[in-house]
This record gives structure tokens, C-alpha cells and sequence, in this order.
């Protein structure tokens, strides 16, 4: 006659604390969420102004002035806050010297336009780098297009990323036709040409960002939430 032996349980204490563990490796799932006409979102980014206002006064807050070069830097949060906020003080500086070399040395050019293009290079320069922050540290992936906005979207990172490295490619093709415009052409050039520097890195972090995402869906999980107007609470209900 063959005795069946109990088989051990593990406590039921044990298990929970395996589970506890397991949900604390396990990494949240975003779910994408399209926003039309989304005030709230709109009043969220607008509220960081004040906390990206600090990071502008103090680019190297976050990290340090060498630190900001290296290309293995793991903090990819407080690496493209520093460049962001260094980009927008690059274009200022460029900006402001390109007017003074254009208006001094460039016959025939109309002060009202010089004054209009350095004001829309410096605004264009903040939205840049406040968007671009906002999209990294805060939405993890985030593209707005007039009333329309997409957040929590990887796959936005590598496209944002890109598209400022090949902004910064356009930069210096285009800066090249001033070299002979006039007398001091050549410094005009290297001003606008040297702007694809903070681009260039921007674009390369936000690449890394999605590199260290990438084992997240492209565009969040299967659950994605479409908000239209105020944003509200939205409960699913999966068909068995």
C-alpha cells in the first residue's frame, strides 16, 4: 500500500510578499491618451512654467558644465533639462548677434523685420525647450498639433528626437548661404550653424529616452483614452 505524502504549502504570507516584489520589478504600462481641445492639459504645461523658469535661470543646476558633454550620461531627465535651457540661452546669444550683424552690415534691410525675426528665433527657441522638457520628464512622450495633443506616447520621443537632429542638419545648410552676404557673412554663419549643437544633443536624448523605453508599447498599451474638452475619470469595461 503506497501512503500519499502531503505536499507543503508555502504561507500564505510568503506569497503575497513574492507578488508584493513582482509588482514592484514589474514596469507600469502607460496608456496613450489623444487630447482635443484638453484646457487641463493645457493649464498642466502652462503650470510648469514657473518650475522650467528655475532650470532656465540655472541651466546647470541639474548638471554640471563638463558633465553636460559626455554621451553616456544615464540621468536622461536632468541631461536634457541642461541642454534644453542651454539651447534656449544659445539661440538668445545668436539671435541677438545675427540682428546686430544684419542690421549694421546688410544693406537695404528693414529694422521692423530684423526686430520680428529676433523676437520669433528667441519664442521659438522657449517653446523648444519648455515643449520638448514637458514631453520628457513629465508626459514620457508628448506631441501637440493646434488643438489636438498626444501624450503618453514612446514612439513621439523618437520622432521629436529626429526631427531636431535633422532640424539641426537644415540649420547649417541654410546658415551657409550668408558666408558672402556681406563683410562679416562668415560670422553670421558660424552663429546660426553653431545652434545645431544644443539641437543635435536634445534630438540624441530624447532617442536615448525611447531607447530606455522601448520595451513599453510604441504607443502606450492596448487601452488608450481619447479626451475631449475637460478631462474626466474613464472606466473600461473589457468584453469577455
Amino acid at each position: 500500500t503506497l501512503s500519499a505524502e502531503p505536499i507543503a504549502r508555502a504561507p500564505a504570507s510568503s506569497l503575497r510578499q513574492v507578488d508584493r516584489e513582482a509588482d514592484a520589478c514589474r514596469i507600469p504600462s502607460r496608456r496613450m491618451v489623444f487630447h482635443i481641445i484638453d484646457v487641463s492639459l493645457a493649464r498642466e504645461w502652462f503650470g510648469t512654467c514657473g518650475e522650467y523658469f528655475k532650470i532656465i535661470i540655472k541651466p546647470f543646476g541639474k548638471m554640471g558644465f563638463k558633465t553636460m558633454w559626455g554621451c553616456s550620461n544615464d540621468n536622461l531627465e536632468d541631461w536634457f533639462s541642461t541642454w534644453s535651457a542651454v539651447q534656449f540661452w544659445w539661440a538668445l546669444i545668436i539671435n541677438i548677434v545675427a540682428a546686430i550683424l544684419v542690421f549694421i552690415f546688410y544693406s537695404g534691410v528693414d529694422a521692423i523685420s530684423v526686430i520680428q525675426n529676433l523676437v520669433i528665433g528667441i519664442l521659438t527657441a522657449y517653446l523648444w525647450a519648455h515643449l520638448g522638457w514637458f514631453g520628457v520628464t513629465k508626459k514620457k512622450g508628448c506631441c501637440c498639433l493646434c488643438v489636438c495633443c498626444l501624450t503618453e506616447a514612446p514612439i513621439v520621443l523618437l520622432i521629436y528626437g529626429v526631427w531636431l537632429i535633422v532640424w539641426a542638419v537644415i540649420q547649417i545648410v541654410n546658415s551657409l548661404s550668408w558666408i558672402s552676404a556681406f563683410d562679416l557673412g562668415f560670422v553670421y554663419t558660424i552663429c546660426y550653424a553653431s545652434y545645431a549643437i544644443p539641437m543635435v544633443y536634445m534630438g540624441v536624448i530624447m532617442v536615448k529616452t525611447w531607447h530606455k523605453l522601448k520595451g513599453e508599447p510604441p504607443l502606450g498599451d492596448t487601452s488608450q483614452v481619447v479626451v475631449v474638452g475637460k478631462k474626466t475619470e474613464v472606466t473600461e469595461v473589457l468584453a469577455q
